[in-house]
C-alpha cells in the first residue's frame, strides 16, 4: 500500500477518520493525500485559502508527525469524486460517515453506498461512533456469501492485514445445498491469503438461503471475536444477499466497527 486518500468535509466524524488515517499511514509508511471537493468551481480563486483551511483542520496529523499533501477539486461531489480518485491513483480511500443519526450530513445511508459503488478502489468507512484502534487493526472479519473469486478478495485483504500483522477470520455462510462449494471456496481463499504470510481462521455457519439475518450475524460475530474491522466485498453477489437496508446496517453498524469495502 503506497498511497492513501482521506476525504475532508470539515465535520466531526472527519476528525475521527483522521485518527484512523494516522494509524494506517504510520504503519504502512504510505504517501497521504487529503482530498477536499468544493461544489462551486467559482471558488477556485480561493484555492490557497481553502488548502490552508484543510491544513488547519488536519492539525491532528501534524501533531502526530504524519506528513500529508492536500488536493482540491471542484464540482458536484458525485460527479467529481471518481475522476479525482482515478487521477490520484490511490490504493485506499478513507471516509468518515455520520452513521445512523446523521440525517442532514453528507455521507449517510444511501449516500455512502452510492460512494462505495462509484469508486474503483478499496475504501475504509469510519462511523461517527467508531473507537480508534490505537494499537492498530489486529483482527479482521471477512464474511463470505455467494461466489467470491480469489482475485477479487485475496490480495487487498492480505495487503491490509500485513500492515498490522493481523489475523484474518473468515465467516462463511452456507446452505445444505451449497455446503461443499462453500467449503472449497473458503479453503481456496484461505490458502491464497495464508500463502502471503497472513494468519487465518475459518468459521462456517449454516443458514437459510433466504435468511434475513446475515447483517446482524456478521456484526454480532465481529463483537464475539473482538474484530477491529469488518471487510466486505461489494459486488453483484453481495447485493443478491443484502438489500440496501441490510448493507447500511453493516456499513453503519451499531457497534461502530469500521468497514473495509473492496
Amino acid at each position: 500500500m503506497k498511497k492513501l486518500v482521506t476525504l475532508i468535509d470539515f465535520t466531526g466524524v472527519c476528525e475521527l477518520s483522521l485518527e484512523h488515517t494516522a494509524i494506517i499511514a504510520r504503519e504502512s509508511v504510505s504517501q497521504l493525500i487529503l482530498l477536499h471537493i468544493v461544489n462551486d468551481p467559482a471558488e477556485k480563486h480561493r484555492e490557497k485559502e481553502i488548502k490552508e483551511e484543510v491544513r488547519k483542520f488536519a492539525h491532528y496529523l501534524e501533531a502526530e508527525g504524519v506528513p500529508f499533501s492536500i488536493h482540491i477539486d471542484y464540482g458536484p461531489f458525485f460527479e467529481t469524486i471518481g475522476h479525482s480518485l482515478k487521477a490520484l491513483n490511490a490504493d485506499l480511500l478513507i471516509v468518515g460517515t455520520h452513521g445512523l443519526k446523521g440525517i442532514k450530513q453528507n455521507f449517510v445511508g444511501s449516500n455512502i453506498l452510492k460512494l462505495i459503488r462509484l469508486i474503483e478502489m478499496p475504501a475504509l468507512v469510519v462511523q461517527s461512533h467508531s473507537t480508534t484502534p490505537i494499537e492498530g487493526y489486529h483482527q479482521l472479519l471477512v464474511p463470505l456469501l455467494g461466489k467470491t473469486e480469489n482475485a477479487e478478495l485475496a490480495n487487498p485483504v492480505a495487503a491490509f492485514a500485513k500492515i498490522f500483522n493481523a489475523h484474518v477470520q473468515f465467516l462463511t455462510f452456507f446452505t445444505p445445498e451449497n455446503e461443499e462449494e462453500a467449503r472449497k471456496r473458503t479453503a481456496a481463499l484461505n490458502e491464497s491469503i495464508a500463502a502471503q504470510g497472513v494468519k487465518t481462521q475459518v468459521e462456517l455457519e449454516k443458514s437459510s438461503l433466504y435468511s434475513s439475518s446475515f447483517s446482524r450475524s456478521i456484526v454480532e460475530f465481529s463483537d464475539i471475536i473482538d474484530a477491529q474491522l469488518i471487510t466486505l466485498i461489494i459486488n453483484k453477489e453481495f447485493e443478491n444477499y443484502f438489500n440496501e437496508t441490510d448493507q447500511e446496517n453493516i456499513l453503519l453498524n451499531r457497534l461502530g466497527k469500521p468497514v473495509l469495502c473492496i
